[in-house]
């Protein structure tokens, strides 16, 4: 006897689950494949599950969570290496949540009388914006240092760029760390010219006065197309307001 189901349709979960949402970068990299920085999403289901644990357990491990997007996004032939990184963890927690109709449940502990509370939060819509840009955006953003009054020219990096940090020589990472590189990798100019090597911009950027160089980092990071996963809460018990941060860790996009 056939099975008998009360489903109006017969079309993959997929397809019928998937969402169309806009980048906050608004895919200023690349329009011909999110025109108008929209993005076809699917659910992150078993099988995209154990795709990644697979993955986990192959050399580079910690790509994996920028490869997963094209298990559980159309990219329309555009690489996830000229995606930023926000961009990527955009879509993931949208995949992610898609089960639980775009919404994540979190706990969080007020750190002034430690009361717990469990709340929900929809994806992405209620999450803030940072960083957002323009389908026409130029690639770039200039600021002006405090105390120097230097104008740097910021570009967004992309994938790429920080998988070409992380894979450095050794003896390149003990004279500009990953934490350094990631800070000056974004410098286009300074003051209209630009840095002609690497020993030039890391020499101005340590002459820098920690007021300069709080702040060139502070925009570096401000300028990244990304959601916040920093949620305002209002504690039920002592009505102290204060920030809980989503985990996004690798166990959040786990299904089992």
């Amino acid at each position: 006897m056939a099975i008998v189901t009360n489903l109006k349709s017969l079309t993959p979960r997929r397809e019928v689950y998937k969402r169309e949402i806009t980048l906050v970068s608004s895919g200023f990299y690349n329009q011909k494949a999110f025109p108008g920085g929209k993005i076809t999403v699917y659910p992150w289901d078993s099988a995209v599950d154990d795709w990644f644990q697979t993955r986990l357990r192959q050399p580079k491990r910690e790509y994996a969570l920028w490869e997963v997007i094209e298990k559980v996004a159309n990219l329309n032939g555009a690489s996830y290496k000229e995606m930023p990184v926000g961009d990527i963890m955009t879509v993931l927690m949208v995949s992610r949540s898609i089960r639980n109709d775009c919404v994540i449940e979190y706990t969080s502990v007020c750190p002034n009388c430690q009361h717990k509370m469990v709340d929900k939060i929809a994806i992405p819509a209620e999450l803030s914006k940072i960083g957002e840009k323009k389908a026409d955006y130029p690639g770039y953003d200039e600021i002006i240092l405090p105390d120097s009054k230097d104008v740097v020219r910021l570009r967004v990096l992309n994938v790429q760029d920080e998988m070409v940090i992380a894979e450095r020589k050794e003896e390149d990472k003990k004279a500009m760390p990953d934490t350094e590189a990631l800070i000056l990798a974004p410098v286009l100019a300074v003051g209209g010219g630009k840095p002609e090597s690497i020993t030039e911009i890391t020499t101005w950027y340590r002459a820098l006065s920690p007021k300069d160089a709080t702040e060139l980092s502070k925009q570096r990071a401000m300028i990244m197309p990304q959601l916040d996963s920093d949620i305002k809460i209002l504690c039920d018990g002592c009505q102290q307001e204060y920030k809980h941060t989503l985990d996004l860790q690798r166990d959040f996009f786990r299904v089992n």
